[in-house]
């Protein structure tokens, strides 16, 4: 089967909420798979992002679900380690993370800094791919 339905898993793991602390993802499980990107999907913020008021995105990585630790910049295929969401520019957007480490599990983290009074909507999908048995779905 070549098309990516039966080659791709998408599963949700922060259901999109409008949120004003902090949010972190369920685990993303590995095993199987050889190959993942972690889509952070950004909406509209409705406070007003600057260099002091900002979100900033990221992942991590454990190999026991349970310890988690920041990654390398050799665990991704993305050109960055983090994200910070600073300007209304960069909201209402997705932004993807590639990652190519060897953990098992993945959580992806959204932290603010400053105020957020309204809060900016975040959710966040994994799509798992390059699995060992086939289909998928």
């Amino acid at each position: 089967m070549r098309d990516m339905y039966h080659n791709v898993l998408v599963s949700q793991h922060l259901s999109p909420i409008v949120a004003t602390s902090a949010k972190t993802s369920t685990s993303i499980d590995l095993q199987g798979y050889n190959s993942i990107n972690v889509i952070f999907n950004i909406g509209l913020a409705g406070d007003t992002l600057s260099g002091t008021v900002y979100w900033t995105i990221k992942l991590q990585h454990s190999d026991d679900d349970t310890t988690y630790s920041d990654l390398s910049l050799s665990d991704l295929n993305s050109p960055y380690l983090t994200i910070a969401i600073d300007s209304s520019a960069k909201d209402r957007n997705c932004y993807s993370f590639g990652y190519q480490g060897a953990k098992r599990y993945l959580k992806a983290l959204a932290t603010p800094t400053g105020t957020h009074t309204n809060g900016t909507p975040i959710g966040v999908v994994a799509m798992r791919s390059a699995a060992a048995y086939m289909p998928v779905i």
